[in-house]
């Protein structure tokens, strides 16, 4: 089906966010107004958790960057094909200056509609293409108005973006269940390990200290040379090669990647892969990102794997590494650099009793299993809205059949 063509700066205001003195550290506050940075972009909405925030009297002077209901937010800078929309829950935020707001004009385009446009991945390879830059791509305003849009009826427009809404609306509420279900987890992992509660308030005497590698077979992953393009791929039939970024959006469990290791690769550098079960922890760059594999999986060279027999041990691990203060593993300004594999093996672990650990492990794994399940739901959802997206956007495929 044939619709008419418009510029994106047509139908949409494009605003990018405040600059220099207009914002600064020291203006963030713990309770406030949240501000959308770059790093909280990615997905249908963006969460509050972890949102940086100022104070009412800032928000007056920054009034004129506050978000409304149905923008979209783009990254700036980097992965400038990465967005979010804003909702109800959004509405009144403020955005940083590496973002750009892009707000439509709701007699010509329907603002749902607009943000899934943006996630295609012929817009997307678009956008990167436009970008400035090669070691750091920037967007301006320019740039993305000049990106074209093919327009339906607005009646169709408001149906297919309320279609895919729905199916992100379902991933949003799986991510909202985990994200309880975890807390709960590490509120229990914090009274029993951390205060001791159970224990009368000091930790038992016959819980054992020591080396994580005296209590998990711990290896590390592997990249093949990035030289050889060969090795690399983007088929979902591949082995799945998980980096620090995918642990930064998967949630606890992880089960797909952003990119993929032929078979060939694996066997020919050695690369090991993990069992499912296995607790992934980055220790380069960024330190101290956690996930559980749910499934067998292969990771790059920044990335440890604690491994054991059996599995009464695994949610006590991913509460320790996900509570363990990694500023104290490094003796330099950048905890970045100064964590090895050796220091991940050898940093300090306490382990329970048998008895203890098991008595956690029944007290939590329904919860980790429950997470487990809604994540392999949002993964099948996220599978058929990334299916449906491109037939909608083109028309090929009707709301109404």
């Amino acid at each position: 089906m044939k619709y008419g063509t418009a510029l994106i700066g047509e139908i949409a205001d494009i605003q990018t966010g405040p600059f220099g003195s207009q914002l600064h550290n020291s203006d963030y506050v713990e309770v406030g107004t949240p501000i959308v940075t770059v790093e909280h972009l990615g997905g249908y909405k963006m969460t509050r958790q972890n949102l940086p925030c100022i104070t009412d009297e800032d928000k007056a002077r920054l009034s004129k960057y506050v978000l409304k209901r149905g923008d979209t937010v783009f990254s700036r800078v980097g992965s400038v094909d990465r967005c979010s929309f804003v909702g109800v829950e959004e509405d009144g935020w403020l955005f940083s200056g590496r973002c750009l707001r892009v707000r439509a004009d709701e007699k010509r385009v329907d603002s749902k509609f607009l943000y899934y446009f943006f996630n295609m991945e012929n817009t997307k390879d678009l956008i990167r293409n436009l970008a400035v830059g090669t070691t750091m791509p920037s967007l301006n305003t320019a740039l993305l108005s000049s990106v074209p849009i093919d327009l339906p009826p607005l009646p169709v427009q408001r149906e297919v973006g309320a279609t895919l809404a729905a199916i992100d609306a379902k991933v949003a509420a799986n991510t909202a269940i985990n994200h309880n279900l975890e807390q709960t987890a590490r509120a229990i992992f914090k009274s029993w390990f951390v205060e001791f509660e159970p224990f009368g308030g000091e930790q038992p005497a016959d819980w054992t200290r020591g080396k994580a590698e005296d209590f998990f077979d711990i290896s590390i992953g592997k990249t093949p040379p990035r030289k050889e393009p060969e090795w690399f791929t983007k088929n979902l039939q591949d082995i799945v090669w998980v980096s620090i970024s995918d642990m930064g959006s998967c949630g606890v469990f992880i089960a797909d990647s952003s990119e993929y290791l032929t078979a060939e690769a694996v066997e020919r550098f050695n690369v090991k892969i993990v069992p499912s079960g296995t607790v992934l922890l980055s220790f380069k760059l960024t330190v101290g990102r956690v996930a559980i594999a749910d499934g067998e999986l292969t990771t790059n060279e920044a990335i440890a794997h604690f491994k054991r027999s059996d599995n009464i041990a695994t949610e006590y691990l991913y509460c320790y590494l996900k509570d363990f203060d990694y500023q104290s593993l490094g003796n330099t300004s950048s905890i970045a650099t100064a964590v090895n594999s050796k220091t991940i093996k050898a940093m300090p672990f306490t382990m329970p009793d048998n008895e203890t650990l098991k008595r956690f492990h029944s007290a939590t794994s329904s919860m980790f299993e429950q997470i487990r399940v809604n994540s392999e739901d949002s993964r099948r959802l996220s599978a058929i809205r990334d299916t449906l997206l491109p037939r909608l956007m083109s028309g090929e495929l009707s709301v109404n059949g």
